[in-house]
């Protein structure tokens, strides 16, 4: 089809062309309005405008310069009044919208090879941008700190654990056996014979196998205690040392006596005292040489500073392990090395020291040389791996190297970085009466999760405080005397049992903890509180009652809402007051008989969490 034909109206009175449909416009002659002119009112209002609009209008010469094309395809016809013959053009109304390249155009730049360079560009630009973000975020991904879930707790951490050295034979061990099945006791710390006279005998080691075939029947895993710092004078080793026989020559530690005293008494090489407050120096007319021992005349003290003697020990440890102990606890081990050089003790002064002893006593001295000596974490540390690779799991670390010290703990861990223990520790704590004193004397060992033991002068106590441990980030370790049934009372061991299922809670094992003493409302006398919460479990608090009279508990604590709900009831609880199971308290009117303990549950607040 042809392109329309475009209409143009040329408004200059000149010519048209013949191919142009032209609308001309041409002022209309005076003599072709003469029809109007006879009223005289338009004749006047003519006359009246003429002067100004001949002003205003262009000349002739100037309208012919102004040509005005119209393409008639954009205009817009308006009829108005068609009686009158009205009507109007609107130029702009039917406008055409644009509608892009042609296809001509398009392949025509497709083709150019600038556009070409440039898509490939944008194209490279892209993909190169999209595995940059890629690669970033994998390794935002891999790099970024990981919230790993907590490592649970192995058998020993969470216990109970049950001390039942005071026994004499494996025959008394074995009658409560029973007893600690159902008190749902994991593993027992047992004596042994001698150390080393398992290295020349083998009936000990039969004896106790024949014992842990017993104790594995109840679960019960059994956890050896062994003294290695010492044999008896009267011992094939220390006779020969004493002869200068061979290898066993430096067995024992031997020193010349310093000088002859007045009396003509040959004088100690120092001024050491053992732990028995006497002398810790005995001389040997047959070596003509004084040998140390820091405990008995009849315990001489091997020195670890030979290999040879720390090889005789290992010897001692492997064939433990391999009779089938979970663990190994040690005696006395802070006092294994001694400072050979052999210097005088310093009288122990300022925060620690004794008040009305004197130089005769072992602790009026400071024993720098005898205790916590330089080599002494690494032999250990050894000893614990070694114990490791020769239990049931070789390096997995479930098996018991651990010490039982007396010589305040804390103090050894807060110097040491004793992660070769497993626990911690296993001391026991002779707690006072005084709620203050107690928090004090339990808190500086909970962060390094040891095996703790508890024990009061209050035999009333015993039972309760079993329950209260329960609730401590350590592994409760008790008396036997514990789970027995207390006052001929036959459901006191039920307590405990109910209690046990808590050290696997997951508040128990990783929550945050306050050990505190608080308040009574009805007297002067304070409570010891043990509260655990983590955040989205249940929190668990324990208050035990150390003194004679009842009272009522404030505890208001952190993490503690306004109000709390009981736990479990004891016995003796339950004899005392109207309280049962899942009952609500106010927090702070929580009644505690003397002597007693009560755990109770709640929701932890959050913003002690934060």
């Amino acid at each position: 089809m042809s392109e329309p034909r475009k209409n143009h109206l040329s408004i200059d009175g000149g010519q048209v062309k013949e191919d142009e449909n032209v609308a001309t416009y041409k002022p209309i002659p005076e003599s072709d309005t003469e029809f109007c002119t006879s009223k005289s009112n338009l004749t006047k209002s003519k006359e009246k405008v003429s002067d100004e609009a001949e002003e205003k209008l262009l000349d002739k010469e100037e309208e012919a310069k102004i040509v005005t094309r119209v393409d008639m395809a954009d205009a817009k016809y308006v009829v108005g009044d068609h009686r009158n013959g009205d009507a109007k053009i609107e130029l702009d109304a039917n406008k055409r919208q644009f509608s892009g390249l042609t296809k001509e155009e398009l392949l025509k730049y497709a083709d150019d090879p600038f556009w070409v360079r440039l898509r490939w560009f944008m194209f490279v630009l892209f993909w190169a941008l999209w595995l940059c973000m890629l690669a970033g975020a994998i390794a935002i991904i891999i790099k970024a700190p990981k919230c790993a879930p907590p490592t649970p707790k192995t058998w020993f951490e969470k216990g109970p654990l049950v001390d039942m050295t005071p026994m004499d034979s494996y025959e008394d061990i074995e009658e409560h056996l029973p007893l600690m099945q159902e008190s749902k006791v994991l593993g027992i710390f047992t004596d042994v014979p001698p150390t080393y006279e398992v290295l020349e005998q083998t009936e000990p080691l039969e004896q106790f196998k024949a014992f842990l075939e017993k104790a594995k029947k109840y679960s019960i895993k059994v956890i050896v205690d062994l003294t290695p710092n010492f044999v008896s004078n009267t011992s094939r080793w220390f006779q020969l040392s004493a002869n200068r026989t061979g290898e066993y020559a430096d067995y024992f530690v031997w020193a010349k006596g310093k000088d002859y005293s007045s009396n003509g008494t040959l004088e100690p090489p120092n001024n050491w005292v053992s732990t028995l407050d006497i002398p810790a120096w005995t001389y040997n007319k047959q070596r003509e040489e004084f040998y140390l021992h820091q405990y008995g005349t009849d315990q001489p003290d091997l020195n670890f500073n030979n290999p040879a003697v720390v090889q005789q020990f290992e010897n001692v440890l492997k064939a433990w392990m391999k009779a089938g102990a979970d663990g190994v606890r040690l005696r006395n081990a802070r006092h294994l090395l001694v400072n050979a050089s052999l210097p005088d003790d310093k009288m122990a002064v300022g925060a620690g020291s004794a008040v009305g002893v004197d130089h005769h006593q072992y602790e009026f001295w400071r024993h720098q040389h005898t205790t916590d000596q330089p080599g002494l974490d690494a032999l250990l540390a050894r000893w614990s791996s070694f114990v490791d690779d020769n239990g049931p799991s070789p390096g997995g670390g479930e098996t018991v190297f651990t010490l039982a010290e007396s010589m305040r703990p804390e103090l050894f861990l807060l110097a040491h970085n004793a992660t070769w223990l497993r626990p911690r520790s296993a001391a026991p704590l002779t707690l006072s009466t005084k709620p203050a004193t107690l928090a004090a004397e339990i808190s500086p060992r909970l962060p390094y999760w040891p095996a703790m033991q508890l024990k009061t002068d209050e035999n009333s106590q015993d039972t309760e405080l079993a329950e209260w441990a329960m609730l401590l980030p350590a592994t409760p370790v008790i008396d036997i005397d514990q789970l027995r049934p207390a006052e001929n009372d036959s459901l006191a061991t039920t307590m405990l049992k109910h209690l046990v299922p808590l050290r696997e809670d997951a508040t128990i094992e990783h929550g945050q903890y306050s050990v505190v003493a608080v308040p009574a409302v009805n007297s002067s006398v304070e409570l010891l509180a043990c509260a655990r919460w983590k955040a989205g479990h249940t929190g668990y608090i324990a208050v035990l009652n150390p003194t004679t009279e009842d009272a009522v508990a404030n505890l208001t604590l952190p993490s503690v809402p306004a109000t709390v709900s009981i736990h479990h009831v004891t016995q003796t609880v339950k004899r005392r007051t109207s309280y049962i199971n899942n009952m609500a308290l106010p927090r702070d009117n929580v009644t505690v008989p003397h002597g007693a303990t009560v755990v109770l549950s709640y929701v932890p607040e959050i913003a002690a969490e934060n």
